[in-house]
């Protein structure tokens, strides 16, 4: 696995929360791109991330909590459903996860049972985050791309 250790900047985020499977982020998503694209908030600089809250192995499928998240320049005026915040950035330890989003899992399960322990590096008490540099409407599953972003102490 290659990891590298990034520091990453401040951003303004737009989000949509889900609380069951991960697997079905996609209504979040849906929620949040059904605001954003008429609003006009798309642009080149518009970055895509989810954000995932608990561990599927010790929370109940339908507990895990989830963020779909749009950066942005500005709030604006959006429905009840569609909440703001601060990215914080900081330290990341980050890899690159190529091929279908249902692998994902195995990425992380390498990610945090076999490069965390022998980096010497601790995992800080925020939630991960997952980067999608491509459009899954529109690419085939084994060319996405996502970028694991692990926050560290």
């Amino acid at each position: 696995m290659d990891v590298q250790i990034w520091t990453l900047d401040p951003a303004k985020m737009a989000y949509a929360e889900h609380v069951g499977p991960y697997e079905e982020v996609g209504k979040a998503w849906e929620k949040l791109c059904g605001w954003a694209g008429p609003a006009g908030i798309f642009n080149p600089k518009t970055r895509f991330y989810g954000v995932y809250h608990d561990d599927p192995g010790q929370v109940p499928a339908a507990e895990l909590r989830s963020e779909a998240c749009i950066t942005i320049e500005n709030e604006s005026n959006a429905p009840a459903e569609i909440k703001f915040k601060d990215f914080p950035g900081g330290k990341y330890a980050v890899t690159t996860h190529l091929g279908p989003y249902e692998k994902l899992k195995d990425s992380w399960t390498e990610f945090y049972e076999k490069w965390l322990p022998q980096s010497g590096e601790t995992h800080a008490e925020a939630p991960c985050y997952e980067q999608y540099m491509n459009d899954p409407t529109n690419t085939k599953p084994e060319h996405l791309v996502t970028v694991l972003l692990m926050p560290l102490k």
